[in-house]
């Protein structure tokens, strides 16, 4: 019988070890049924799970279904955007929080207005190179950028700044899963990923894969599981996931072959090439090429099972080592920290 997966947030909750500090944190992003929110609700989970006390506002949330979703997994949330509002809510449901962590463009403002409000300490992570406008980032103590591939981009920023990249949930045991053609779409399909999705897509179907997808790509002749906010089961099924950044973490973590496929493509992800699609995120802007169906052939026509299982076995290794949302968790407190003493508020967190 095959054991139960569990993922790291999952595991038996434990608080900090003695000495550390248990933080009451403001987490600030916009709703967007995309990787981002994801990975904000991924790592509002394991702060907690680490000990920490979490409040999430998340604006412009007008989905019934999702908000039910947050309720069960418990996750505690507001959705205003009103400083003065927000203040209420935090002083009812988190008091005398710490630090403020904001992880959108379009919450920024309200981040600002809430650290002069409590006189505590904003954050802001850059979830992605379009990130505007960067002059609202000067009233932030720490920028936190998500991949180097973003350092060489922005150069330098007008406050400290980080490097820490995206954290997955790691499922243990690895999964063990039986061979079979069967490829899932990890994705949004913007208008600048439509032509190279089309393009695998029927190639898979030429050769004989089973497809699906869970985000916004359709195609008539593949399985459309929409928005799904728990992928697990998906990725223990898949044995081979095509995207880009988040979905080539996770499908990495459950040892799953990866395709990084998006606007370029950069192919498989091997141990030759990855730290290198790393440093730019699996986006596939390491090569900035089209699909070519002539490469996917060469590994994707007739597969061989062993060498994809040995690409999955690599990834759930590289990512467990690399990529562990509680290591990200970890690097995140480290920040955190010291900007709380560098902040010239005269409460100071309390020790366990």
């Amino acid at each position: 019988m095959a054991l139960p997966i569990t993922l790291e947030f999952d595991k038996i909750k434990h608080l900090p070890s003695k000495g550390r500090l248990n933080l009451r944190i403001v987490m600030l992003t916009r709703f967007y049924r995309n990787g981002q929110t994801t990975h904000v609700t991924d790592l509002y989970r394991e702060l907690v799970r680490q000990g920490h006390e979490v409040l999430l506002i998340l604006t412009q949330l007008h989905d019934p279904e999702y908000s039910r979703w947050l309720r069960q997994t418990k996750v505690r949330y507001i959705t205003t955007s009103n400083p003065a509002r927000i203040e209420g809510y935090i002083a009812k449901y988190l008091p005398h929080p710490h630090i403020i962590h904001n992880h959108s463009s379009h919450t920024l403002s309200v981040a600002a207005a809430l650290s002069q409000l409590l006189g505590i300490p904003s954050v802001t992570t850059v979830h992605y190179l379009s990130f505007r406008p960067i002059n609202l980032l000067a009233k932030q103590k720490a920028i936190i950028l998500i991949s180097p591939e973003m350092r060489q981009v922005f150069g330098r920023l007008p406050a400290n700044t980080y490097v820490v990249e995206n954290g997955v949930p790691i499922p243990y045991p690895k999964p063990v899963k039986p061979w079979r053609r069967k490829a899932l779409f990890l994705a949004q399909a913007t208008e600048d990923k439509q032509s190279n999705f089309r393009s695998m897509t029927e190639s898979l179907l030429a050769w004989g894969w089973e497809v699906s997808s869970a985000g916004t790509w359709r195609h008539d002749k593949i399985t459309c599981h929409k928005w799904v906010n728990d992928v697990s089961p998906l990725l223990q099924e898949a044995n081979l996931v095509i995207g880009t950044g988040r979905a080539v973490r996770e499908a990495m973590a459950w040892g799953t072959p990866a395709w990084v496929l998006g606007a370029y493509s950069d192919g498989l992800v091997t141990p030759e090439n990855v730290a290198e699609l790393e440093t730019t995120n699996f986006s596939g802007r390491s090569s900035k090429k089209a699909f070519a169906r002539d490469e996917a052939a060469l590994y994707l026509e007739n597969p061989s099972p062993k060498e994809l299982h040995a690409l999955g076995e690599f990834g759930h290794r590289y990512a467990s080592k690399h990529f562990s949302i509680q290591n990200m968790a970890k690097e995140l407190f480290d920040i955190y920290e010291e900007c709380i003493f560098k902040c010239s508020r005269k409460t100071k967190p309390r020790q366990e």
